[in-house]
């Protein structure tokens, strides 16, 4: 019983510090104690506020009542509004104070004033990524669950189409290249995944940041399995997207989007060094390498001692049919898929995907990952699919989309690639 009490007692304490009771607190600063923000809910990001904690993290964006006093002036900019002892009476009845600034979930809210009297709340109206309304539909009926992710929550869904995907669309002619048809009649099994037939061997999932490097990510992930893979291990290493993304610049955008062909391209040409000697930074950087050096001239350190030329590729190859993309997966090892992303999809918590014409969706962006196997799960087939957005989204950073039905497109350009591996590797 005492537990509860306490427990009530501390919610109605929050309350007070959520609507600001000024009077009745200790002075501050909080955050501003050491201009301290950050992103997790963590104890080491609070303060101590009479009997409890206020917090100075991201998750105060949302609903939450356990924030500091001063979060918004700290971590958002947020000016305090005039106190009412200091404001003529008459003012007293006004929307804001010009010169206030405040955010409405994406959008920046200005004060304007329309007399010397009255004042309005003037805000952008762009679409955010998170929006609540997909997030209920979705969950009352759909094959997968949605969710809020904070990562995402104070951006907006045409900058997210850019920067948290990337890939550009593919040229005629690379639409045209001839697809690779193995013609093997063979049993499949119902469920395959490469993290499981070669564990230790395929790369982790990466956060590409708020960059639209997902082309540069997972070019970077298959080569860094393939590797691992044709060479028995001999060369399991992660290598590198930065260098994709810094040295690879002729006709690309950084981390406003690339080309898939000319990337790979790159990989055949001059090779990737690994995330140790290069790591992802998730901007675009100087590149530090000669054109045509190797791995001695980079300054990188081999993961075998015969080896001096950087990872290259030999040329990709364009697979379409289902049981090819199942076949090539298995026997060498997760593909480059490219599929497109609506706003939906961003909300994707776990299930088997399948797009719902839902939000904006006037705004879509195709969007390179890794397919690393598929599965069935009460008859409903799905692939089972690496993003690049952390392990903090989806199933670990995975998801799974529908298999057979070329479901968002996933299915129509799918790249297979050989390593140049060192040597033959037993």
């Amino acid at each position: 019983m005492a537990n509860i009490l306490y427990f009530i007692a501390s919610c109605a304490l929050l309350c007070l510090v959520a609507a600001y009771h000024g009077a009745d607190l200790p002075p501050g600063p909080y955050c501003g104690k050491f201009n301290q923000c950050c992103v997790n809910r963590e104890d080491d990001c609070s303060h101590q506020i009479l009997d409890t904690l206020c917090y100075c993290d991201e998750h105060c964006n949302r609903t939450h009542d356990d924030c500091c006093p001063d979060y918004e002036e700290v971590c958002l900019g947020i000016a305090p509004p005039p106190k009412d002892e200091d404001i003529p009476a008459a003012n007293l009845v006004r929307a804001c104070y010009p010169g206030q600034t405040k955010t409405d979930k994406c959008n920046k809210c200005t004060c304007q004033s329309l007399s010397s009297e009255e004042t309005v709340w003037s805000c952008e109206q762009d679409d955010c990524i998170i929006d609540d309304e997909i997030i209920t539909l979705v969950n009352q009926g759909s094959s997968w669950r949605a969710a809020n992710y904070t990562q995402f929550y104070s951006k907006k869904l045409k900058e997210g189409i850019v920067y948290k995907l990337g890939t550009l669309p593919l040229s005629r002619e690379t639409q045209r290249m001839g697809a690779i048809h193995y013609d093997k009649d063979i049993s499949y099994p119902p469920h395959f995944d490469a993290r499981n037939r070669w564990p230790s061997y395929i790369s982790p999932v990466v956060d590409q940041g708020w960059c639209g490097s997902d082309w540069a990510v997972a070019v970077a992930g298959v080569a860094s399995d393939r590797f691992a893979i044709q060479s028995n291990g001999a060369e399991s290493m992660v290598l590198s997207p930065q260098t994709l993304l810094s040295c690879d610049v002729r006709g690309q955008l950084g981390c406003d989007g690339g080309y898939i062909d000319s990337a790979w391209l790159f990989v055949g040409m001059h090779g990737l060094v690994d995330e140790q000697c290069f790591p992802y930074k998730g901007m675009k950087t100087p590149c530090p390498f000669k054109r045509r050096g190797n791995l001695i001239s980079d300054g990188c350190r081999p993961v075998v001692q015969k080896r001096t030329s950087r990872y290259k590729v030999g040329p990709p190859g364009k697979l379409t049919a289902e049981k090819d993309i199942m076949y090539d997966i298995m026997e060498s090892g997760p593909v480059h898929a490219i599929m497109t992303v609506f706003q939906d999809f961003f909300h994707y918590r776990s299930g088997v995907y399948r797009h719902i014409p839902i939000g904006n969706e006037q705004y879509q962006g195709l969007h390179s990952v890794r397919i690393v196997g598929w599965g069935e799960e009460r008859g409903d087939k799905y692939w089972i699919v690496a993003n690049s957005w952390g392990e903090q989204w989806g199933e670990d950073g995975y998801f799974r989309i529908a298999k057979g039905s070329n479901e968002s497109g996933i299915e129509s350009f799918v790249i297979t690639v050989l390593a140049e591996v060192t040597e033959a590797y037993d």
